[in-house]
Formats: C-alpha cells, structure tokens, sequence
C-alpha cells in the first residue's frame, strides 16, 4: 500500500467520476472501491485479522474480512484475489472465492459518503502467512463469537461481513 496509489472515485451508481492518490481518498473521506473477502475454515470459522498499528485506516482493531481498497482500473476479483495474496498468503486458486455481489457501506461518522464494497466469501483450508506491515496477528472465531466482538471491529468490515454471510446463504454457498 501506497500513498500514492491511485484509486477510483466512485457514484452511488459505481460510476467513476475521477482518480485520486489513495492519501487525498483518506483525507478527503472520498466514495470509492473495496474488496471484502470472509474466509471460513472447513469448519465455519471466520478469520479475523488483528490490523497494525500503522494502517491508515483503523489501526489496531479487529477486521471481519480480508480486503483492501481497489486500485484505479483494477477488477474487482482481482482486487479480491490480489488482498488474500497479500493479507494472509494465500492465492485465490488455493480457496473457493465467491463473488457475492457489492453494497454501499456509509462511512459510519460520515453518511454522505461510502465505500462500493464488492462482497466475498472463501471457503478452504490452508496455512496462512500474515502480511506484517499490515497484519499483527490472525485468529480463527466462529460467527457468534465474531459478533461478540463487533465493538472491536472496522465498522465497515462488520457490516460487509454481515451481509456477506447473509447472501452466501441466500445464494446456496453456505448452511444457516
């Protein structure tokens, strides 16, 4: 991740109306792209990543999901298979990913705003690796206990984990 990196700016339609430095994205609270993968075990349970101190977004708390912001003209699948990469070491081919579809998330002090988040899930195990500039630590939780600990969780990966998990069940991927 860079500052520098560029990122589309996006209408509630996902339309894209410019290009910005993700740090003007950031500062600006710009409506843009990102990609939320929940990954499950074989056995249902959710990997939740601890997020460093040194992201610029949410340092220190939990995420529900793997993902990242959507680098200007990249596809969203991609985006999605590129953050696993980088996130946790695992290549998309090593997991089942499914596209869910996408969702506006307000940002949760700024509601005029949001994020297009392109849904995920992915099924599979494996052995993960952490990305240490932007991951301190993973756990696996099982939903329940997930949820209680949504007041320790990105407010966007919480909603995007939701809604997620709601659609994998409504489109046969997952069991209630």
């Amino acid at each position: 991740m860079s500052a520098q990196e560029l990122v589309d700016i996006v209408t509630r339609d996902d339309d894209v109306i410019k290009t910005v430095p993700r740090q003007v994205m950031r500062a600006e609270h710009l409506p843009h792209r990102a990609s939320y993968i929940v990954v499950l075990d074989a056995r249902g349970r959710v990997l939740v990543e601890v997020r460093t101190l040194s992201k610029d977004y949410a340092p220190g708390l939990f995420d529900a999901c793997v993902g990242g912001v959507v680098q200007s003209g990249e596809d969203p699948v991609v985006s999605a298979g590129r953050e696993l990469f980088e996130e946790i070491g695992v290549k998309p081919e090593q997991v089942h990913l499914q596209y869910l579809g996408k969702q506006i998330i307000p940002y949760q002090k700024r509601p005029e705003s949001f994020v297009m988040a392109y849904l995920f899930i992915a099924q599979g195990d494996f052995i993960s690796v952490r990305q240490k500039s932007e991951v301190s630590g993973i756990m696996y939780l099982t939903p329940a206990e997930l949820r209680s600990l949504k007041a320790s969780c990105t407010y966007d990966s919480v909603i995007a984990f939701e809604e997620a998990l709601k659609r994998a069940i409504e489109q046969g991927y997952l069991k209630e």
